[in-house]
């Protein structure tokens, strides 16, 4: 369903309602509540219509009240309009269609079209209990802006003690759910679900006690600030909250980081190193169990199930990241294209393409070469050219993934990295205006005087074109920082930035000496941020750098060496075969009696071959790098969509060449030895 307007929304409601019958209504439900609900119920909108279908058929499923209880709470905490029933008739639906797949696939494939139904388990899983992890996901998205929302709390009441107020700058200056959670707080107060803004705040951070205690203690700490009897205490009240916050940031990150090293390490041994060596086992095992390990079953298990089993796994033990420092939102710099979408220039004009579409096209045209070579040069004898050409497979869908991640991320990433120099230079910089104010300069010309003092760094750009706005465009300060038009800050779309020259302006309104102060106390609080924020990446450096070692580097070269190891077994079987056959029927007037007949079990025809085997490791390779990158991203950035695929973008590469290289020579080595050392026995012999 698209999104109503305000205006539309107001067009509804004065068809519907009297003025009077309005206010009584809606009870706090305005045109602009309305649309703040359809913001908040967007991730979930297709669960949602999932759930009404199963309803509208009739396949809800009867639940033991505690079940129904635990659910239905759940759901309230979403907002979403379904029924407990409902949710758990969409699992056993997804359940039943996947078991009647699985026995249909089993017919024609075998044990690995039985397989699917384990899809079907793993779905129903999923599916009743997704309230439960959308509730986690909006947590851990919300989780990284708790130390901006204490940070802006304090700012606030510094310098205007009312809490209201204070809540009010936090929805406004936050871009994400918590910010729809403080605007829910505002609107529940003026809808009297509370009686103050106390109460509301107190029952919100309620939810928090588990998630994050230090983020509760923070915000009584500034609540109590409220009652101090003196300007000092309340003051010495904010900053300890902010305090606690930092340090307890701190501390919660350097738990998390020492819990990782054992599931991290479990991730690589169970998911990377003992599935990859047990592969050498499998065309051997396919030579004389033909029906039961063939390549749909190794397929499945290697680029289906343990993919899926490892990002389980991976979920489960990052499920308890605590709250971390927030990374900047980019999405509404004016020059940013949609979602999915990158921006191609040519004739200075810009236009926005689909990032996928030329992906899928070249990924294409890479692997064109192999379905020619399989129906043209194919053999039932192994060779070392079914290896060489196949790599083509693995390599596609990398350079399909790669040139996404490019595409996606080659206009961003500079963006971003402005906003994060401009994050980084910004103590400093507001330092320098709190001093200039403190001079009696009004705030205009201090901030041109800051962006001279400055020069070369990003927040000088950034003051200057607030200085452009205001001498060559005759803009108030405001208009010329905020305006939706020509205002600096759609250049720098920064919560951190946005919140300090909010700050500014308004205190600006009340005296230069009181501005000055606010920006110089803001500057000491940034300071501690970054400072908190180093030694949080400090301590996560190892735990990360090990597992983009794994990815890059000993994930490829374990699979180049197996692949290399499989080709040079069933070569050398091969050779043995054609040789014991040939002197079982007296050629060569020699026989290898029970040699023979050991050799004769294996048969190299009926083993898994080369073209399947080598790309079925190559694309598990490139799915274990994307995986381990994921994961990465979510343990450094709490899952940061941008900072993944800068990640795919560098480290699939330097992988692929890798595994590509290990692949190549060892086959090659590895190969010819066996085919010299074969032929030098058998010569002897």
């Amino acid at each position: 369903m698209p999104k109503k307007t305000k205006e539309e929304i107001l067009t509804e409601l004065k068809k519907r309602y009297t003025p009077e019958e309005e206010t009584e209504a809606m009870m706090g439900k305005s045109a602009e509540y309305q649309l703040f609900e359809q913001e908040k119920l967007t991730q979930g909108a297709w669960f949602e219509k999932a759930c009404n279908f199963i309803k509208g058929v009739g396949l809800s499923v009867t639940l033991a009240e505690t079940d129904k209880k635990k659910l239905q709470d759940q759901i309230d905490v979403l907002g979403i309009n379904v029924r407990p029933e409902d949710v758990y008739g969409l699992g056993m639906m997804s359940l039943l269609v996947f078991a009647v797949l699985g026995i249909i696939m089993f017919i024609p494939l075998g044990l690995p079209g039985l397989l699917v139904s384990l899809v079907g388990f793993l779905s129903f899983m999923y599916l009743k209990d997704y309230p439960s992890r959308l509730i986690q996901v909006r947590q851990a998205k919300a989780s990284s802006e708790l130390i901006l929302a204490v940070l802006y709390m304090v700012i606030f009441m510094r310098t205007t003690s009312n809490l209201e107020a204070a809540v009010k700058f936090v929805a406004d200056n936050l871009d994400t759910s918590l910010s729809n959670d403080f605007k829910k707080m505002l609107w529940d107060v003026s809808a009297r679900r509370y009686a103050g803004i106390k109460e509301a705040l107190d029952d919100y951070v309620d939810k928090w006690k588990e998630y994050s205690p230090v983020f509760v203690d923070a915000i009584h700490l500034i609540e109590a600030s409220l009652y101090q009897g003196s300007d000092e205490s309340r003051i010495n009240m904010l900053n300890k909250s902010l305090d606690l916050t930092l340090e307890g940031t701190f501390e919660s990150m350097t738990r998390y980081a020492n819990a990782l090293r054992m599931p991290i390490n479990m991730l690589y041994m169970m998911g990377i190193m003992l599935p990859t060596l047990m592969l050498v086992m499998f065309p051997i095992m396919g030579s004389f169990l033909s029906d039961v390990v063939n390549p749909g079953m190794l397929t499945f298990l290697y680029d289906v199930a343990l993919p899926i089993g490892v990002l389980m796994f991976a979920q489960y033990s990052l499920a308890k990241r605590p709250a971390g420092f927030p990374v900047p939102e980019i999405n509404k710099h004016p020059t940013v294209p949609k979602d999915g979408y990158f921006n191609f220039k040519y004739a200075n004009k810009v236009k926005q393409y689909p990032a996928w579409i030329p992906s899928v096209l070249i990924a294409l045209l890479i692997i064109l070469p192999v379905p020619f070579y399989l129906a043209s040069s194919i053999s039932p004898t192994p060779q070392e050219n079914d290896v060489y050409v196949t790599l083509l497979v693995p390599v596609a869908p990398a350079v399909g993934v790669l040139l996404y991640a490019r595409l996606l991320t080659k206009d961003r990433l500079k963006i971003r990295t402005q906003i994060s120099n401009i994050e980084r230079e910004f103590a400093e910089a507001t330092f320098q205006l709190g001093n200039r104010l403190s001079e009696g300069y009004p705030l205009e010309i201090a901030l041109t005087k800051v962006s001279t003092v400055m020069k070369g760094t990003e927040t000088a750009n950034f003051f200057q074109r607030i200085s452009q706005n205001i001498t060559e465009l005759g803009l108030d300060v405001k208009e010329a920082l905020f305006g939706k038009e020509h205002g600096a800050l759609q250049y720098y779309p920064s919560a951190i930035v946005k919140s300090v020259m909010r700050v500014a302006v308004m205190s600006a309104k009340k005296s230069m000496e009181v501005a000055a102060t606010s920006l110089i106390n803001m500057s000491n609080y940034l300071r501690d941020l970054h400072r908190i924020d180093e030694k949080v990446q400090d301590i996560l450096n190892e735990t990360l750098s090990s597992m983009k070692f794994q990815a890059s580097f000993l994930a490829p070269v374990i699979s180049g060496l197996v692949v290399g190891l499989t080709a040079m077994i069933l070569i050398i079987l091969d050779i043995l075969g054609q040789q014991v056959a040939s002197l079982s029927t007296g050629e060569g007037g020699m026989s290898f009696g029970g040699g023979a007949w050991v050799l004769g079990i294996f048969q190299v025809s009926e083993a898994i071959p080369l073209w399947v085997f080598q790309p079925v490791v190559g694309i598990y390779v490139i799915e274990m790098i994307i995986l381990l990158m994921v994961i990465d991203a979510q343990v450094e950035l709490g899952g940061d969509k941008l900072f993944t695929l800068k990640l795919l973008g560098s480290m699939i590469p330097i992988g692929m060449i890798i595994y590509i290289i290990t692949t190549f020579a060892v086959t090659t080595v590895f190969t010819g030895i066996a085919r010299v050392a074969v032929t030098a026995g058998v010569a002897f012999g």
